[in-house]
């Protein structure tokens, strides 16, 4: 019956829509045509579809920025903006309707399609993009009609020795390949670096995305919920990972934001686990790293729980040191504050917790360092590790991970040069607290909305507290 209510809901949720609407990418654009200014043509290509085998692809997905800036989901796409030509301000060149290939690959946007979606009234054959770009440098006419000079304050520009193409530098091959073209056609263009706008930009999240998030979060945790579930009953890792997985397509997500990380036993002391394979320990702990996308935004969530419904005290030691270093960096998570500081707020929690459990000898970042080797957290969005300046403070609207944990990996530690830089009382006193908890990793991932109020939890809705955790296992 929670299956079917779950399943219920989320149809609901899904007819009244999510979708981000095409005034907003219309809104984006024009913020980004004000940054690189009068003098500037932007462009932008779609992501290649990627090769699995001789003639098998993976499911295609978009690049990010073609995402975020028009919703296009296709490939062989190409935007083009040009700031100070009304009548080209924004043109996106896309592939046209072809019945043929359609009968094998499915439907391809018509042009009508793709205004829709994105607000780009001026939608062209891709065919046409390069002479496009030749008309706009040369001062020629690119409109068989008009005969005029197409683009001309662009092209005042050009002979100015003023224009600048802007481009996404550094992100593929064929971004490369036109900056070489261009470079060798006009040594006098200035070619532009569009990534660090776009990072500001995607940083804070509108409302629209923060829906959309919401219910990739949602359905997320609708998948660890049953995941936890079949692990009581479940005999091999991927059995659990089957049931989440599954749960996420049912619920409405279109693919995984990630490759689930569903890890038994000691497993779960390997921070980036994917084999998913193994028996599952019956005594043991049970973390599940796993998100859904949905309509190209990622959600990031991990639970850990006992397999047999109740913590063993050493597990739930270490579940609960983790909680409470979760909760303090959840507390530090407020507008205005930078990520090194949230970080060492973090740190700083887990050395008190470390050394209460005995593993550490005393707060020391190094010591911490041997069992939370990452930085707490990072940006989500339209990647699951989203784009990031990390100088920049903490704002409202921005959305973020707040994942500690603690992976307990004897051997592992005794090799450290930190440990090996302790007196033997300290090394001695260490590896007894190492003995009690070796091979419990532990690992608490929720998403956080920075609100003028300070943190917001956003994955609330799968039990968080060891409490929690048992009661929702019997």
């Amino acid at each position: 019956m929670m299956r079917i209510m779950a399943l219920l809901f989320f149809a609901a949720h899904s007819a009244l829509g999510a979708a981000i609407p095409a005034s907003e990418y219309q809104a984006r654009r024009a913020r980004l045509a004000k940054e690189i200014g009068s003098n500037a043509m932007l462009i932008m290509f779609s992501a290649k579809p990627k090769a699995r085998d001789l003639d098998i692809e993976y499911p295609y997905r978009q690049s990010d920025a073609m995402l975020y800036l028009t919703g296009i989901d296709q490939p062989d796409a190409t935007l083009v903006m040009l700031p100070a030509d009304s009548d080209y301000r924004e043109v996106i060149f896309v592939r046209d309707s072809n019945p043929r290939q359609e009968m094998w690959t499915g439907h391809i946007a018509t042009h009508e399609q793709v205004t829709a979606a994105s607000g780009i009234a001026k939608v062209e054959s891709i065919g046409r993009f390069r002479p496009f770009v030749n008309a706009a440098l040369s001062g020629g006419s690119w409109d068989p009609v008009f005969y005029p000079r197409a683009m001309p304050s662009f092209y005042n520009s050009v002979r100015s020795g003023q224009a600048e193409i802007w481009l996404l530098l550094g992100s593929d091959e064929l971004q490369q390949s036109v900056v070489d073209e261009l470079r060798n056609a006009h040594p006098d263009l200035r070619i532009r670096n569009a990534t660090p706008i776009l990072i500001g930009m995607r940083e804070v999240k509108s409302p629209a995305e923060i829906g959309v998030m919401q219910k990739a979060i949602d359905i997320s945790l609708a998948g660890q919920k049953a995941g936890m579930k079949r692990a009581k009953t479940a005999t091999n890792e991927r059995e659990v990972q089957s049931t989440i997985e599954s749960t996420f397509r049912e619920l409405g997500a279109d693919a995984l934001a990630y490759p689930s990380i569903v890890a038994s036993g000691t497993n779960a002391t390997t921070l980036h686990y994917e084999e998913d394979n193994a028996p599952i320990d019956r005594n043991g702990l049970m973390l599940t790293d796993v998100g859904a996308e949905v309509e190209g935004y990622a959600a990031d969530t991990t639970r850990t729980y006992p397999v047999s419904g109740k913590f063993s005290p050493e597990q739930r030691a270490i579940y609960d040191a983790v909680y409470a270093v979760q909760e303090a960096t959840k507390a530090a998570m407020k507008p205005g504050a930078l990520w090194v500081d949230v970080d060492r707020t973090t740190v700083d929690t887990m050395g008190r917790e470390l050394l209460k459990l005995g593993l550490a000898s005393k707060n020391d970042p190094k010591q911490v360092r041997m069992y939370l080797p990452y930085l707490v957290g990072h940006h989500i969005g339209l990647a699951v590790h989203d784009v990031w300046d990390r100088g920049r403070p903490l704002e409202p609207g921005m959305i973020l991970t707040d994942e500690p944990g603690i992976y307990v990996r004897r051997d592992d530690v005794l090799k450290n040069p930190t440990y090996l830089g302790l007196t033997k009382d300290e090394q001695s006193s260490i590896a007894k607290a190492l003995d009690r908890y070796n091979g419990i990793g532990v690992r608490i991932e929720d998403e956080i909305l920075i609100s003028k109020d300070g943190a917001q939890l956003m994955s609330g809705a799968a039990p968080r507290t060891s409490a929690d955790i048992e009661r929702f296992m019997q």
